[in-house]
């Protein structure tokens, strides 16, 4: 199988707000960038569980998408 359909975690956060800025940025920079918001513990009630909100990339596109990351956690510092 080629790496042409297989996709890669790229980041994985509680923060809801962080992930689509994310997903925008890589995007903006044309990289396909798939998001997935999972509840964890969905045993107990959809309340007491949070959100994990997972960010996914083409294979061949894993280390440009790492740039775009580190510049965008910078970004952040900065602003801190």
């Amino acid at each position: 199988m080629t790496e042409a359909g297989k996709w890669k975690l790229l980041i994985a956060t509680p923060d809801e707000a962080e992930v689509y800025l994310l997903k925008s940025r890589l995007e903006s920079e044309g990289i396909s960038c798939r998001v997935e918001a999972q509840t964890k513990y969905p045993e107990q009630s959809p309340s007491a569980g949070s959100k994990e909100y997972k960010a996914y990339v083409p294979v061949a596109e894993f280390e440009a998408s790492q740039q775009v990351l580190e510049e965008q956690e910078l970004a952040e510092e900065d602003r801190s």
